[in-house]
Order: structure tokens, then C-alpha cells, then sequence
């Protein structure tokens, strides 16, 4: 009797420091876990999310050497073309259609033979206003096909060919802000998360 007292007195810390040390394992995963989306495997954040406005041109009917085109990966507006080296200089291009609103035009839409440099680019329409929109869904985007968008209509970007070495896909917003048709010129506001699989759309340093 008294042996088995013992025993249990003498297992019952030994268990209790098992039970922490699981838990403590247990934490740790969870602290990698939440610090890159979810994904222990991506790397840790290390861009800032800010919001940028743009103004870009109608593709068509426009000057030849204004902006048409923005490449989200870098924040620069550019005339869309295909450089020497077969890649192109923009994500996604503009237009104005004929009722007044906007096409988002994929690099791969606009490009009739897309090379190998185009990214693929997915577009979804949001329901969210600009700023409640905090977070880019994990699906229903199409890719490379042409999405229409009025004033005040947010779309989410995922840019699936990054530069990210594990091939997770860069997430970004882009709110019309106005069309000023006489001109052909589009304002956009937009939010890049230029980190590596991260989906925060808030402006900071993503924690996922």
C-alpha cells in the first residue's frame, strides 16, 4: 500500500511536467502557425502594406506613352509591352468600356500570345467597401479573363507568378475611385500584400 502511494506521488509530477511540456510544444506551433498565415512554412512578413493611388489611362484611344497598365508586384503604373527578354511590364492593364466602366485587363487577356514572363492573374469582384475588406479570399477568382467594375467596385488581385520561390501568389485591392471619361483616365486606390502567400489586405506589417 504504502509503495503504491509512493508511486503515485512521484508519477503524478512527472506526468504534470509531461502535460506541460506538450502544451508548451503545442504553443509554440500554434505561435509559428498564426505568424505567416497559417502556413508554418512561409517566411515571415516583412513588407509593409500601404495604400497607394494611381492614375492610368484607357488602353485604348489614348496616347502611346501614357500609363495603361499597373505591375502590383513593384507599385509602378507602366504602358503595357512585351520587354526583349519575353516578359511583360505589367499585371494587369485598363480600359474604359463603352457604358462608362472599367475592364481589368490580365496580362495573358491582353497578350494574344502570352509568354512565358506573364504572371497569371486572378480577379474577383468584392462586395466589401475598400477599407472593411481586410482579408483576400482563399478561392473564387478567375483567371487571366477580363472583369468589369464601376465606380466604387473593389477587386481583389491574386498575382500567382510573384517572384515568390515557392510559387505562393502575391494578394492585392483596387477600388475604382473615379472615371474621368473625357480624359480616359481611371483613378485607383489600391492595397498590395507584397509578402509571399500572406492574405492580410490591412495597411502595417501582415501578421498573416
Amino acid at each position: 500500500m504504502s509503495f503504491t502511494s509512493n508511486a503515485r506521488q512521484t508519477g503524478a509530477p512527472r506526468l504534470a511536467r509531461r502535460a506541460l511540456s506538450f502544451c508548451a510544444a503545442g504553443l509554440l506551433v500554434a505561435a509559428s502557425a498564426a505568424c505567416s498565415d497559417n502556413n508554418p512554412f512561409l517566411s515571415p512578413a516583412t513588407r509593409d502594406n500601404t495604400v497607394s493611388t494611381f492614375s492610368v489611362w484607357a488602353i485604348s484611344g489614348t496616347n502611346p506613352v501614357l500609363p495603361a497598365g499597373i505591375l502590383f508586384s513593384n507599385l509602378t503604373v507602366e504602358r503595357p509591352q512585351v520587354l526583349a527578354n519575353g516578359s511583360v511590364n505589367f499585371e494587369v492593364a485598363f480600359d474604359i468600356t463603352s457604358d462608362g466602366k472599367v475592364a481589368f485587363l490580365p496580362a495573358r487577356k491582353l497578350v494574344p500570345q502570352a509568354p512565358a514572363g506573364a504572371p497569371v492573374v486572378g480577379l474577383a469582384k468584392s462586395t466589401s467597401a475598400f477599407a472593411a475588406l481586410t482579408r483576400a479570399p482563399d478561392r473564387g477568382y478567375t483567371d487571366d479573363s477580363t472583369l468589369v467594375a464601376g465606380v466604387n467596385e473593389v477587386v481583389v488581385v491574386r498575382l500567382a507568378s510573384a517572384g515568390c520561390i515557392y510559387g505562393e501568389p502575391y494578394y492585392a485591392k483596387a477600388v475604382v475611385d473615379s472615371i474621368i471619361v473625357a480624359e480616359r483616365r481611371i483613378v485607383l486606390r489600391t492595397l498590395v500584400n507584397r509578402n509571399c502567400g500572406y492574405r492580410a489586405l490591412t495597411e502595417g506589417l501582415p501578421s498573416t
